[in-house]
């Protein structure tokens, strides 16, 4: 990425305008402006940067060139990106609590005993803030993160993490999601709800299965919801029985309580594996409701159709093509970070989006996919003003050397550089050594 004479990356001024030239935008991410395309879903631009935000907007090659200037040699930019669906209280225990089968079931069971230890609230603040600054390090903006509706701990729990997004807010905006079980009473339903409605969170999560009285029990939460003003956050169908229709029931249950909130479904893997009348009648559901859905495919590949010595066949990947063809919203996050659930990840959402485009053939075209980690997932979490480039916005941009989305995919894009208001911002991820100290660890 060659820069010019005036100016590198790595010195960019704080207080003294300059001009970035050359670049190449996701045109999904720039919005009521007229660019000219430069294929698959690009646009060419030219920005001046002052004082930390995006001044001018130009076609690339006729912008305005400062005497402090930049030619990025038409790389890839991206806004800073949106990590609409985590675990981060869970995360980074897979030393003490490995998953040692690897199957959702044995995630269960693990997940549960890793929460009991005495560590799980002792180092929990550290184990989140190490997974934030490695976001904050590959440019996430912001992250909304489920908080385990543990009875015995998610009081303590949640005022750890509230305590963090407090710490980060000028840096990383962290979105906390009390989670509970479908199955919960109203009691202990209503508590989560009262959490969800404290100035960090606004969303009420639920873990949705089949049991007798779903239909009831998803009205319960769309009443706590509706009476706080909350949104709602569910995980549905994350399983391959063919015979499991929640993702339908939450459709229905939204339409029934004339629920306006926004409303975000995630995993949906079951509509893998189901005929495709059953799918198109879910989905048709969905799109009239309203609700938006968020694809976790490196977790669900990782626990879907796992059986010893045994090859997957069904990756548990939801049906995004077909539920954007409905016109719903899709959004693509990290889900599970070296937990039970999965044992790899680092929160990087440009290698995410990267498996995402070859597991999920999001390519020819790539198009306006890119949605998917930035405007649609800041819609989600009701950041509007997050996830796009605009004149007068933030100048937080992610910046790799990639020209093209063949050459984005091709290869890690270790050599990224962040810009947050306009400054680089170091780019390195904490070392996983500095969780050694953490009680019961071992590598």
């Amino acid at each position: 990425m060659p820069a010019s004479k005036h100016l590198s990356l790595r010195n960019l001024p704080a207080d003294t305008p300059y001009s970035l030239r050359n670049l190449r935008l996701p045109q999904v991410t720039v919005s009521g402006l007229k660019l000219p395309q430069v294929g698959d879903g690009l646009v060419g631009v030219d920005l001046v940067i002052d004082r930390g935000e995006i001044k001018q907007f130009a076609p690339a090659d006729r912008g305005e060139t400062l005497a402090l200037d930049v030619d990025l040699a038409q790389a890839i930019v991206w806004p800073c990106p949106i990590d609409c669906h985590t675990h981060l209280d869970k995360g980074q225990v897979w030393p003490r609590s490995p998953n040692t089968d690897g199957t959702f079931n044995g995630a269960g069971t693990q997940a549960s005993a890793e929460s009991a230890r005495p560590a799980y609230l002792e180092d929990l603040s550290q184990r989140v803030n190490f997974s934030l600054r490695a976001a904050y390090a590959y440019g996430t903006r912001a992250v909304r993160s489920h908080v385990d509706g543990n009875r015995q701990n998610f009081d303590r729990s949640f005022n750890q993490l509230e305590a963090l997004a407090d710490n980060w807010a000028s840096r990383l905006m962290l979105q906390l999601c009390p989670f509970a079980d479908i199955a919960d009473d109203r009691d202990w339903l209503s508590h989560l709800a009262e959490h969800a409605a404290r100035p960090f969170s606004g969303v009420l999560s639920s873990f949705v299965y089949d049991i007798p009285n779903l239909d009831a029990q998803l009205d319960v939460v769309m009443d706590l919801a509706n009476q706080r003003g909350l949104a709602l956050d569910f995980h549905a169908d994350e399983n391959l029985n063919p015979e499991s229709h929640c993702l339908r029931a939450i459709a229905r249950a939204v339409k029934r309580n004339r629920f306006e909130g926004s409303v975000l479904v995630g995993h949906c893997c079951a509509l893998s594996v189901q005929a495709p009348d059953d799918v198109a009648r879910t989905l048709d559901l969905v799109a009239e409701a309203g609700i938006g859905i968020v694809a976790l495919p490196l977790c669900n590949a990782y626990l879907m159709d796992r059986h010893s010595g045994k090859t997957p066949r069904s990756r548990g990947v939801a049906p995004v093509h077909e539920a954007r063809s409905r016109g719903i919203d899709i959004a693509l996050a990290s889900d599970n970070t070296r937990d039970a659930y999965y044992a790899y990840g680092d929160l990087d959402l440009a290698e995410l989006f990267r498996d995402a485009i070859r597991m999920m053939q999001l390519d020819h075209p790539v198009g306006d996919w890119p949605a998917s980690v930035t405007t649609t997932a800041a819609k989600f979490m009701g950041y509007a003003e997050l996830g796009s480039i605009r004149e007068n916005g933030p100048a937080d941009l992610v910046i790799f050397e990639s020209r093209n989305w063949s050459e984005f995919v091709a290869r890690p894009q270790s050599n990224r550089t962040v810009l947050r208001a306009g400054r680089p911002v170091d780019t390195t991820p904490p070392d996983f050594s500095e969780l050694d100290c953490l009680g019961e660890f071992s590598i």
